[in-house]
Parts: structure tokens; sequence; C-alpha cells
């Protein structure tokens, strides 16, 4: 009977690895354990000359892409979260975060955003030479302003790694 079971197993495990082989399949994580995501369709807030508008509008929210400045980034974790101010009508900050950087003047910029049906793709490019010097428990993030949030939000780097969210 063991042996019957061991046969088997064998025979399972041959005819998944040929069929792998076959079929050409890939693994959605990349090595350095990152989920991946194929770009969808969207469109573009681009202007005809590809330049990203400061501001302006994208689906039907009212955006602003505000610079580092004007909101600080202090999550030392890879990924997004979403923020408030502690009034009434306060605009929604998706906050873009590259995770603590050993690397002095690693930064994190938006390559571009649009719409896709109900989702908000927001398309990010992380440098790892900006010249950008972060000090004390500061990081590297990109902070978008909208007046209200989409159904749902796709947040990719150029290199096809997908932001999860991270709680604050």
């Amino acid at each position: 009977m063991n042996r019957l079971i061991r046969k088997i197993a064998c025979a399972v495990m041959a005819f998944t690895l040929i069929a792998g082989v076959f079929t050409g399949c890939k693994s959605n994580v990349s090595f350095s354990g990152a989920l991946t995501a194929d770009l969808p369709e969207y469109t573009s807030v681009k202007d005809p000359s590809g330049g990203l508008p400061e501001k302006g509008t994208v689906g039907d929210m009212e955006y602003r892409i505000l610079g580092k400045d004007q909101f600080g980034c202090y999550n030392k974790d890879r990924g997004y979260y979403v923020d408030m101010l502690d009034q009434p009508n306060s605009p929604y900050f998706i906050v873009i975060s590259a995770g603590t950087k050993t690397a002095s003047g690693a930064d994190i910029r938006f390559n571009d955003f649009g719409m896709q049906d109900s989702t908000l793709v927001i398309v990010v490019e992380e440098y790892k030479d900006s010249g950008v010097e972060y000090t004390g428990l500061e990081c590297p993030c990109a902070v978008l302003e909208l007046d209200h949030m989409p159904a749902d939000l796709l947040i990719v780097s150029t290199t096809g790694e997908q932001f999860n969210e991270i709680s604050l």
C-alpha cells in the first residue's frame, strides 16, 4: 500500500512539473517577495506634451500633487495609506511610502495616474540616487490629495511592483 501511494505522489509531481513547463507558467512574485501587477489600460492625466500637471481632474475627482515640504512621510514601511485632517470636508491624502532606505538619496515620484472604470491607477517611479537627503524618521514618499476617494485603488511602480495598504 505504501508503494502505491509513493508512485501516485511521484506521478502527480511529475505531471505538475511537465504541465508547468508546457504552459509557460510564471510566478506573480518577484525575487524580492513583492507582488507584481500588470498595468491595466487607464485614461492618463498627462498633458499632450507628456507632462504630469500638479493639479487637475482625474475621473470626477479634483487632485493636487503635494511637494515634500507640504506633507511629510514618517512611516518606515513600504506601501500606501490614506490620511485625512481632523476637520469636516477634509480632503483625502494618498501617501505612498518607499519605506526606510539605507542609501542616501533614495526618492519616489509620480510617473502617471488615471482612471480605469472606477479604479484609480497610480504609477510611481523609485530613484536610488536622486540627491534628496532624509533625516531622522523621514522616508521617501509621494502624496496625492483628492477631494473624494475612488471606489478602488491600484498603486504600482514602473517596474510592476504593487504597493499594499499599510496601517498607521
